[in-house]
């Protein structure tokens, strides 16, 4: 038997691959190949299933000490920068529906907004929404509060779960690798920073996901060897719910020059960590970053989730040129939307317990 059916009859059988096969499979299986044995194993977690969400996102401030390479989101002048009070976010979510089920809330790292703002902020979104979950902080966030507070990661992440975060956010994982780290985004430090955070908040209940942002100055190994990180962290903890492929995009930012990977990359992308995440459950296309055409051909490629709702409050992606300048989608448009691609809408909280 060929090396290639070989690794056709284990993925068709559900057995885990090693970093020189996936580097093999991602090097050598044609895009259709991909496609079809990553939805074997979609479907042997979900059938047809798409999960959504309706939520909103606060990004309380793009004032940011770090300046990573990619970053487009952090203000460059005082023109660009906004910096929301406690007062002003209050008066946003007097306007949001009451029937969100996350608030998802990451910025940047703003000197003036410790910790007792952001548990303040958690008091008033918990009093608002009483029934909404909370996604807060990326590791880079929660570390940045450490510093700033002079207390352990593990205590900050304690004070979170006491005000009602549910989830950790998994932004700031970048690559896993670092010395990619130390040309795209040194003031994050080292790999271990991210790792760290995350396997601390699992031990504590915190859930979180974990993300990967691809197409820049890494190539296939890196990113097998990012993937390895977070199913050798599930294996150990199983504390993350969802894994999320962002796409580098390259406005506004001092990677500009560097083009941007084209749709097969994406596909592949998604289907390649389908197949090598045997042990995390969920991979979502988050239709912001690429647009709901291409976010729907990766749920076709493999991703089970799409995010959710959105209603224009986020502006990581459209600053750095996604298609999508205002992100926002009805429920009933979503649910439209996934039946015409022939899946099963379903509506989930942050956790990804199913709401009827």
């Amino acid at each position: 038997m060929s090396k290639k059916k070989e690794l056709i009859r284990k993925i068709e059988a559900f057995e885990r691959i090693s970093v020189e096969e996936a580097l093999f499979i991602y090097n050598t299986f044609n895009i259709s190949e991909l496609i079809y044995l990553a939805n074997k194993i979609r479907e042997k977690f979900h059938k047809k299933n798409v999960y959504f969400i309706e939520n909103i996102h606060i990004e309380p401030t793009n004032i940011c000490v770090n300046n990573c390479r990619f970053c487009a989101f952090r203000a460059k002048n005082e023109e660009e920068a906004w910096n929301f009070s406690l007062d002003e976010i209050i008066t946003f979510l007097s306007s949001i529906p009451e029937t969100i089920e996350e608030v998802h809330i990451t910025g940047g790292m703003h000197p003036s907004k410790n910790l007792k703002w952001y548990l303040t902020l958690f008091k008033n979104i918990k009093d608002k929404f009483p029934h909404a979950q909370i996604k807060a902080l990326t590791a880079i966030e929660i570390n940045y509060l450490s510093e700033i507070e002079q207390k352990p990661v593990e205590y900050i992440l304690e004070l979170l779960l006491e005000a009602g975060v549910t989830t950790i956010a998994g932004g700031g994982a970048e690559i896993l690798d670092d010395e990619i780290r130390n040309i795209l985004c040194p003031e994050k430090g080292s790999k271990y920073i991210w790792i760290n955070t995350h396997k601390a908040a699992h031990k504590i209940g915190l859930k979180s996901n974990a993300t990967m942002l691809y197409g820049h100055i890494e190539n296939y190994y890196h990113r097998i060897k990012h993937l390895e990180t977070i199913r050798n962290i599930q294996d150990e903890t199983h504390g993350f719910l969802c894994f999320i492929p962002l796409k580098y995009r390259n406005k506004n930012n001092c990677l500009q020059d560097k083009k941007e990977v084209n749709l097969i990359e994406d596909v592949k992308l998604f289907a390649i960590s389908r197949i090598f995440l045997d042990n995390v459950e969920h991979i979502k296309a988050y239709w912001p970053m690429f647009g709901l055409e291409r976010a729907i051909l990766c749920l076709h490629s493999g991703a089970d989730d799409i995010d959710g709702t959105i209603y224009n409050t986020t502006k990581i992606f459209s600053k750095a040129g996604s298609e999508v300048l205002k992100p926002c989608i009805y429920l009933s448009e979503l649910i439209e939307l996934l039946r015409n691609e022939g899946f099963v809408p379903v509506k989930r909280n942050s956790l990804f317990n199913i709401i009827n």
